[in-house]
């Protein structure tokens, strides 16, 4: 049953911190059996000392736990907003750029290759995967010269290590050679932008809106990198775990003269429990691009974008004139019969009045339609208390 996903393991931090609780609980094993030879062991620590450092972690804990999913969040927000991006751009391209002959469907189509290219280079720059090789980029990357861009996702002085002797041979690249293919692929969509322009095949409009998307998605790539290189601080990150650890170290020490050996074993476990996988949600999700359960799905944001750029080239950019005037099409609604070609040819004052007329009409059906609701709501409430009172009865 669904109610039950509250107890499973898979997407949770139980893997990543069962063997840190288990260390806990053989550790207040130990110290209980101690107890019984050196029975003075708890006597030092007072009793709202645990109380007070307990709910400073707790605080702490709780603005790690924020940070880190305002991170997640932003991740969301940034990839909305490229989505919303590209969805422009596409379709100034696909609609916005003339067609004259078939090179410049044969442009157009290349062109939304390289918006498919970018959303799907983008996927893999945040996860620090640099080949031009990946499955997903068959079809899109194999005709265009690559050369080295340096990372924002890393030291430059680490790139330049680990690039050394590569930049000069592409087929040398591999996964650990930075190189920020996003930003290339930004590179060519404004050279394909600036052709559109030169050849006049798209007007003002069309170019400025092509030019702002693609401006757009480098603002967005730059966003996430932001998120990768700004880390909790790591002095921070570190004091917090360690004081955890202390804190749950401590823990035996107070519940040992208070509730028994045995049910220090149990606090100790639901409190290493709680702490640690708050601490450990933070660190998963801090980095919102990766493989982890509860990572953004970024390979189906991607499949998604895919799909609906290959939708674009299955359907003509549609004309206003062929959709406006079809048969089919009647404007003024079902209390009108004429069809959007048989308005056209009335003059304009008759048209008016007819469009008057269905809309006074279909407020006073919309009006008596409210009243409608609202009298069947009274009915079906005076029912149901008829029906109570017959089975009092």
């Amino acid at each position: 049953m669904k109610w039950f996903w509250w107890v499973r393991i898979s997407g949770t931090v139980i893997p990543a911190i069962w063997w840190q609780v288990l260390l806990l609980l053989i550790y207040t094993a130990a110290v209980m059996c101690l107890e019984n030879y050196v029975p003075i062991l708890y006597k030092p620590f007072p009793d709202h000392l645990i109380t007070i450092i307990g709910t400073v972690i707790g605080l702490l804990l709780t603005f790690r736990t924020d940070t880190a999913y305002n991170r997640y969040w932003e991740g969301r927000e940034l990839w909305s907003t490229m989505t919303q991006e590209m969805r422009k751009l596409t379709r100034a391209i696909w609609l916005g750029v003339k067609e004259v002959d078939a090179k410049d469907i044969v442009e157009k189509k290349s062109a939304l290759n390289l918006c498919a290219a970018f959303i799907v280079s983008t996927k893999h720059y945040l996860r620090e995967e640099y080949a031009y090789d990946y499955e997903d980029y068959e079809g899109l990357l194999e005709h265009l010269p690559k050369f080295y861009m340096p990372s924002s996702n890393m030291p430059l002085e680490k790139q330049l290590k680990e690039g050394k002797g590569k930049r000069s041979e592409f087929s040398a690249y591999d996964q650990s050679t930075p190189t920020n293919i996003p930003i290339e692929m930004s590179y060519y969509l404004s050279s394909y932008i600036k052709h559109i322009d030169e050849t006049q095949m798209a007007d003002n409009w069309t170019v400025a809106t092509m030019q702002n998307s693609v401006a757009s998605l480098v603002d967005c790539l730059a966003g996430f990198e932001r998120i990768l290189r700004t880390p909790m601080p790591l002095a921070y990150s570190i004091h917090l775990q360690e004081s955890v650890w202390l804190f749950l170290l401590a823990i035996p020490y107070q519940t040992i003269g208070d509730v028994g050996p045995w049910f220090s074993i149990a606090i100790v476990g639901l409190a290493s429990f709680c702490y640690l996988g708050i601490l450990a949600i933070g660190f998963e999700i801090e980095n919102p691009f990766g493989y982890d359960a509860n990572d953004l799905p970024l390979e189906d944001f991607c499949n998604v974008m895919q799909l609906e750029i290959q939708k674009i080239l299955v359907t003509d950019p549609p004309v206003a004139k062929n959709w406006l005037y079809d048969p089919e099409n009647r404007p003024f609604g079902p209390m009108c019969s004429l069809s959007a070609s048989q308005l056209s040819d009335l003059p304009l004052h008759e048209a008016k009045d007819i469009l008057r007329s269905v809309s006074q009409t279909s407020i006073i059906s919309n009006e008596t339609g409210y009243r409608d609701k609202d009298t069947i709501k009274r009915q079906a409430k005076r029912r149901r208390s008829s029906v109570r009172g017959y089975q009092a009865l």
